[in-house]
């Protein structure tokens, strides 16, 4: 028997497609969840009998939740990573697939060491696990980036960009995630201790990514360029004036290279993501189809 986290997340409910779509699986998935959490999309089936409520932050919850699972899928924060391989040692599971991030090599991001202490972690735990690393991963009004930079740029003629919009970014479509995780579910020997970099099909700049958007959501924009030093003095300012758009650490991580190799996860699992053209024309129509756009 299976147990996923974070199945309510953006990865998450497209990993639930995948299960019940292209996937045939013999075992039986249970679904650890939060009370809070919206499951409308989940068959009836699957939240009458599969659906197990509890707090990833409480060792019992999570312990009990384990009864009869052999293998987990942490889609939810790394940052309960150390409370499900706990769980999983006193348990008896031996088997765990660990989503983390690639945000652990920024020399910028606040939590860069956390991750790869969690990671550490995991590695001297005596679990057999798989580590997959995905860069940002976007979607649908779910994700945490490229959703807002959508509704900015369907709404502002002007756009702002930091500085030259150089940047290399490589974001990953949430979907190429959930096959890469399935694809690692279908070669279990194969994928024992091992760990993935995933990200999209190809890595581009900032400024083209925002040009991307642009032409996805049908609109002529003007780029305005902002100079590094005024965005960081902004990017202060929004330390202390919190917005969920610009802080000190988002203005540095514009002009760090996000680019990854994911060789590794095209010769152990297939992996093939679409391009950041494709992927966010699909984000575009889900957020229309949403409502949160026009």
């Amino acid at each position: 028997m299976i147990l996923v986290t974070g199945i309510a997340g953006l990865t998450g409910q497209f990993l639930y497609q995948e299960i019940q779509g292209e996937r045939k699986l013999d075992q039986i998935i249970k679904y650890f969840v939060r009370p809070t959490s919206d499951i409308s999309f989940m068959l009836d089936e699957d939240k009458k009998n599969n659906v197990i409520y509890g707090d990833g932050n409480n060792l019992k919850d999570v312990t009990d939740a384990l009864l009869n699972i052999n293998l987990v899928i942490h889609l939810a924060t790394i940052h309960l990573s150390e409370v499900i391989t706990q769980a999983c040692l006193l348990k008896g599971v031996k088997r765990v697939i660990f989503i983390n991030t690639t945000g652990m090599y920024s020399q910028y991001k606040s939590y860069a060491l956390l991750y790869t202490e969690l990671e550490r972690k995991i590695k001297e735990s005596g679990l057999i696990y798989t580590i997959i690393r995905p860069t940002m991963i976007y979607g649908n009004h779910q994700d945490v980036n490229i959703h807002k930079l959508i509704k900015m740029i369907s709404k502002l003629s002007v756009f702002p960009v930091i500085g030259k919009g150089d940047g290399l970014m490589h974001p990953i479509y949430a979907q190429d995630l959930a096959k890469c995780i399935s694809s690692v579910m279908d070669n279990e020997e194969k994928t024992r201790m091992q760990e993935y970099n995933v990200a999209g099909k190809a890595s581009l700049t900032y400024l083209s990514l925002l040009k991307e958007i642009a032409k996805a959501l049908g609109k002529e924009r003007y780029f305005l360029h902002i100079p590094y030093g005024l965005a960081l003095l902004i990017g202060k300012i929004g330390d202390y004036i919190p917005n969920g758009i610009i802080d000190y650490e988002k203005v540095q991580r514009l002009k760090e290279d996000k680019n990854f190799d994911y060789s590794k996860a095209v010769c152990d699992l297939g992996f093939s993501p679409r391009s950041f053209e494709e992927g966010v024309k699909l984000e575009v129509q889900a957020l229309r189809d949403a409502g949160v756009i026009k």
